[in-house]
């Protein structure tokens, strides 16, 4: 026969005071835990997404630049705007024909200085020249000026992302890419990353085909200046 439950048996029921509070401060404990990594996880993922759109992107700009220049190397597209002798303004010039909305300034932050470490203050560089922090490797040590290279650099800043490119070296066609402009984390291969568009008919992300492929460049907290193979990982793989 069923037991019917007296008004006494009531007493017994449900939890006390204190274990409601010492329950509620565990979940609190492992909400502090766990929400931060979550949030991480997700933001390198979004990270990494809008790097496969901005790649994808430079790519299609790529085989349009051979197709109306009819030449196979980028070297050869600025050479063709390059008119005036001022590779700076003959790529503002030619970027401008690929990017909507593209700010050539990064809305008045470069400052065209002709000193390392001075191009696009607060977007693209690290503040090297004034002795503060900047853009990092994975291993947490400055990445100097690495980020654009050396003087003179253009920089541009798109609605989706932030680019730079150094026009004084041999390295014709190499970008730097902060896909969230000035927000954290800043360092390369969490949200910088970089392409070499030189080959018209086939961008090389870094840690591909010699570019940024040795040892040192590892996708790696290990590697001495890890982070730039990240590039081509992240293409291929998670």
């Amino acid at each position: 026969m069923r037991k019917c439950l007296q008004p006494a048996d009531f007493k017994n029921l449900g939890f006390t005071l204190a274990e409601v509070l010492v329950t509620l401060g565990i979940i609190g404990i492992v909400a502090a835990l766990t929400i931060p990594i979550l949030l991480n996880k997700y933001q390198h993922t979004v990270n990494i997404v809008k790097w496969r759109k901005a790649y994808s992107q430079f790519n299609q700009i790529a085989l349009k630049m051979s197709e109306d220049y009819e030449v196979s190397t980028f070297e050869q597209v600025l050479a063709t705007e390059n008119t005036e002798n001022n590779k700076n303004d003959a790529a503002i010039k030619l970027f401008s024909k690929y990017f909507k909305h593209l700010n050539a300034d990064c809305n008045g932050q470069c400052k065209g200085s002709i000193s390392h470490g001075w191009n696009c203050q607060g977007i693209l560089v690290d503040k090297y020249i004034n002795g503060m922090t900047g853009y990092k490797y994975l291993n947490g040590t400055s990445a100097g000026y690495w980020v654009l290279g050396y003087y003179p650099t253009v920089c541009f800043q798109t609605p989706d992302y932030v680019f730079a490119m150094d026009t004084n070296t041999s390295a014709y066609g190499r970008i730097s890419i902060d896909v969230n402009g000035t927000k954290a984390p800043n360092v390369i291969g969490k949200d910088i990353f970089v392409l070499n568009m030189n080959d018209l008919k086939k961008v090389v992300p870094g840690g591909e085909n010699q570019f940024y492929s040795e040892s040192a460049f590892a996708c790696n907290e290990n590697a001495k200046y890890g982070g730039p193979a990240c590039s081509a990982k992240y293409l291929r793989n998670w």
